[in-house]
């Protein structure tokens, strides 16, 4: 909608630069031809005049050159004043003594000798000195260089204005075409490379804003001027930035500070979908519930500090004894479960093995004393133990405090010197 506006408004401005320049032209050509035309009309009247004198003519025969000159030319108004000397030496003409005093044309003409121009907007007056020469003494009584009359020609710029707009009319009318064929392009690339865009830049933002969806980026096209190819990438740089961002508070929302491991909401999640999974065809799963034995004491006897070290390095144990396809987590202070898909139960039973095992085999020292984890596991598969993940996990849990029970003859803490 700007857009359009600014072209509307520049035609406009066009049209009117274009028509000023045009009346402007027109005005000065006009009163340029004008003065040409009037010098020339002066000038040939002079030469006629001067050669009529030459030959002696009376009064009478010079008025009626002067009369034809009028006939031949209709559009001119041709005045020959005689200035003082000629009037007092031949007498003077009705109204040359007004036009002496009061047109200031012809006033200035006698006084200085030189030629006059002046021109309004009805028409264009060129008065042309009348000066006395050499030969002119054996008539006139004044002396050679004096100033004896002025030829004054007035002509109508109406006159000439008509065929100059015949010429300037179509020159004005193909200007403005150009001019507005040159916006209607500037238009066109404007709207094609800027605006269209701009409007899909604005609207992919609205999108992702409206929908909150950060994994589209915006298709960049070739033709797009190199800024907005620049801010269109730096856009989609924002939009990678924001989605890592969201995958990593979405990850870290679903993580253990501390082991690194799943937490319990993302391992129950994925639990029941397992079991939705299997009711719906898809493979068993087995689940492996892991608790530490005499865990607490440790944190009594060498702090907190010794227990957090001990909780990493089962949830490192765990991680070792994964395939990709498990899923780790931990599920409460010093508890661990296991997700293991397309698992039976005897395979189940040899991962519950490994584990205790490895967790068995770390070794952690906090000054001249160290530490052997141990852990027992519980194991139950689906759909033998149950057939919604809470089951499943129950029954695993029933399972892990039977293997508690087993191991619980090791009354000596999980220490060494």
């Amino acid at each position: 909608m700007l857009l359009t506006s600014v072209f509307v408004l520049g035609i406009a401005i066009a049209a009117l630069t274009v028509y000023t320049a045009f009346v402007a032209y027109r005005t000065g050509i006009v009163r340029d031809m004008a003065r040409t035309d009037a010098q020339q009309v002066a000038e040939m009247v002079f030469e006629h005049l001067y050669s009529v004198m030459r030959k002696g003519w009376t009064r009478a025969e010079i008025d009626d050159v002067t009369h034809r000159i009028h006939l031949h030319l209709p559009n001119h108004e041709v005045l020959v004043i005689r200035g003082e000397p000629v009037a007092r030496q031949f007498g003077d003409r009705e109204g040359h003594a007004g036009l002496r005093e009061r047109d200031k044309l012809v006033a200035a003409t006698l006084a200085n000798g030189t030629v006059q121009f002046l021109a309004d907007e009805q028409r264009v007056r060129y008065a042309f000195p009348v000066v006395m020469a050499s030969e002119c003494v054996t008539c006139h009584t004044a002396t050679p260089g004096e100033v004896n009359g002025a030829i004054v020609v007035s002509a109508p710029l109406a006159a000439m204005q008509t065929p100059i707009e015949g010429i300037v009319h179509p020159m004005m009318q193909l200007a403005l075409a150009l001019t507005v064929a040159l916006l209607l392009a500037v238009y066109a690339i404007l709207r094609l490379r800027v605006v269209r865009p701009m409007v899909d830049l604005s609207d992919h933002v609205n999108a992702i804003s409206r929908e909150t969806d950060y994994t589209r980026d915006l298709a960049i096209e070739s033709s797009w001027p190199r800024e907005l190819q620049t801010l269109a990438n730096n856009f989609n740089a924002l939009t990678a930035q924001v989605r890592s961002s969201t995958d990593a508070l979405r990850e870290s929302s679903l993580r253990d500070p501390l082991t690194g491991l799943f937490n319990r909401r993302h391992f129950d999640a994925a639990l029941e979908q397992a079991a939705v999974d299997a009711a719906n065809g898809a493979a068993t799963f087995a689940v492996l519930l892991i608790d530490l034995d005499r865990f607490k004491p440790i944190n009594d006897m060498f702090g907190h500090a010794a227990g957090d070290a001990v909780l990493a390095s089962v949830a490192q144990a765990l991680k070792d004894c994964l395939r990709e396809t498990d899923l780790a987590a931990r599920i409460g202070g010093d508890e661990f479960a296991i997700l293991a898909i397309s698992t039976a139960e005897a395979d189940a039973q040899q991962l519950a093995a490994r584990i205790r095992e490895v967790v068995g085999r770390a070794e952690l020292r906090f000054g001249q004393e160290s530490i052997r984890p141990a852990c027992s596991v519980g194991v139950a598969t689906y759909p033998r133990n149950g057939r919604l993940g809470v089951e499943v996990l129950h029954a695993a849990d029933i399972a892990m405090y039977a293997d508690k029970s087993l191991r619980s003859a090791v009354a000596s803490p999980p220490r060494a010197t």
